[in-house]
């Protein structure tokens, strides 16, 4: 039925919650996103909190024993490295299972409609190599038989020609498109790229806040008093401010952009139908073939003036096809000396052959299936979905595990200093054991009574 392979798209679960995030699309202002400017605010928050709660009144964490608070440092760090390896898996499987597939489905389809263009050359080549095949008849007949055939020959000769014009014709109906399937090729692949940078960023800042808290720890772990006691003013609080807080922003931000750009693209999803026939009426004109072609491919809608002209051409053909099949024995005992009789069959056979094959290309469904794998499954039902994921592990870490992980390594550096302290004051005091205690008692209180 005409139109049947076009199937209603309703976005659905994670992508209609996005999407309800945004009044209408495109946005009709700023403020349709608010929460992206939120997780913004509690990242500059976290960020200038965490350094000046450590800096103004430091919490003091203490093992059982009052030493460094070693397995709560632990804990976070743990937690910390299970999230970030979850953020790493989601950012990655919103790359690789979004744009990136998307750019190459593009591709596919690109590669479809130039290849269907590069038959139709090669029909007009075998259509051009049949009429000069025909033509030499009236030059090889003898004139008795070429009278018999003339107005046949001319009548068939027109048909391939009439076939011939269908088929520029049909390269004129394809012209643009994959022009500008490559050119959307090239924006999916670009914003893939950009997307991945966005990404991978917050997982670097992560490795790199952790090596610089583990590095400062290493250095007071393994060092003397004076250099403890010289670190102690500098080494946490100031590496919160420098390296701690900014990262906490950067996350923060980036967060905010990808949730944004998660957003959006759920608003376009809720009317992704409507707006690709949006884009392909302005990119193309409301009255070019391209255009016609688009409606027909996603909408079912509208004549496909491609198929038309190949529908045109593939019934001249087959009249050329029949008329051969019927006096191709007569014209070679006719005209002996016409030689191209199995030129011309094997140029017709590649002419229907390829017409299949350019039929194939263009199928309705095969063209649809495309359509909806890059737009329906990928850009709108896997895309919205790993970025929310990815969203929401980037904001944990960012508010949650890096503050954490700073707070407790700096309760762990402020113990070792003491320790260090300690060890290596000039000042020991030893406490005696207990029997020598009740040894230096006894004595004393016999010294009493003999006095």
């Amino acid at each position: 039925a005409f139109g049947s392979w076009v199937q209603p798209y309703d976005a659905g679960g994670c992508t209609s919650a996005l999407a309800a995030l945004v009044a209408d699309f495109p946005p009709p202002a700023a403020s349709a996103l608010r929460l992206p400017w939120a997780i913004v605010a509690f990242g500059l928050a976290a960020a200038l909190l965490s350094p000046l709660v450590l800096r103004c009144c430091h919490p003091r964490l203490r093992s059982k024993t009052d030493g460094p608070p070693w397995r709560a440092f632990a804990g976070v760090g743990c937690a910390t490295l299970a999230c970030w390896a979850m953020a790493v898996l989601a950012n990655w499987r919103a790359y690789s299972e979004g744009f990136s597939v998307a750019s190459v489905e593009l591709r596919h389809v690109a590669d479809d409609f130039v290849k269907a263009r590069k038959l139709a050359d090669g029909l007009n080549v075998s259509g051009t190599a049949v009429i000069d095949d025909l033509v030499q008849l009236y030059e090889l007949c003898p004139k008795p038989v070429l009278e018999v055939l003339r107005s046949s020959v001319e009548n068939i000769t027109g048909q391939i020609s009439g076939y011939i014009l269908s088929m520029r014709h049909f390269q004129g109906a394809l012209d643009q498109v994959p022009e500008q399937i490559v050119a959307l090729e090239a924006h999916t692949e670009g914003a893939g790229h950009i997307l991945a940078m966005g990404l991978a960023l917050p997982a670097m800042l992560v490795v790199f806040c952790s090596i610089a808290i583990a590095a400062t720890m290493s250095i007071l772990e393994h060092s003397t008093a004076r250099c403890a006691q010289r670190c102690e003013r500098c080494e946490l609080p100031c590496l919160g401010f420098t390296c701690v807080a900014p990262a906490v922003v950067i996350m923060s931000a980036l967060a905010a952009a990808q949730l944004s750009v998660g957003v959006l693209s759920s608003g376009l999803c809720v009317v992704v139908d409507d707006t690709a026939l949006a884009y392909a009426e302005s990119s193309f004109g409301s009255t070019s073939d391209a255009y016609r072609l688009t409606r027909y491919y996603l909408a079912g809608s509208g004549p496909n003036p491609a198929l038309q002209h190949l529908h045109q051409a593939e019934l001249q053909m087959y009249d050329a096809v029949r008329w051969v099949g019927q006096y191709s024995d007569i014209i070679a005992t006719s005209c002996p000396r016409w030689t191209r009789q199995v030129e011309t069959v094997d140029n017709l056979q590649v002419v229907l052959y390829s017409m299949v094959e350019a039929w194939s290309l263009l199928a309705p469904r095969h063209v649809y299936a495309y359509y909806d794998h890059i737009v329906h499954d990928l850009v709108c039902g896997t895309t919205p979905p790993r970025l929310a994921g990815a969203v929401l592990l980037q904001v944990l870490l960012a508010l949650v595990c890096l503050p954490a992980l700073l707070c407790t390594s700096s309760c762990v550096v402020e113990a070792l200093v003491e320790e260090r302290t300690m060890r290596f004051s000039p000042h020991k005091f030893e406490l005696l054991a207990q029997e020598d205690t009740e040894e230096q008692a006894a004595n004393m209180a016999n010294r009493w009574l003999v006095d």
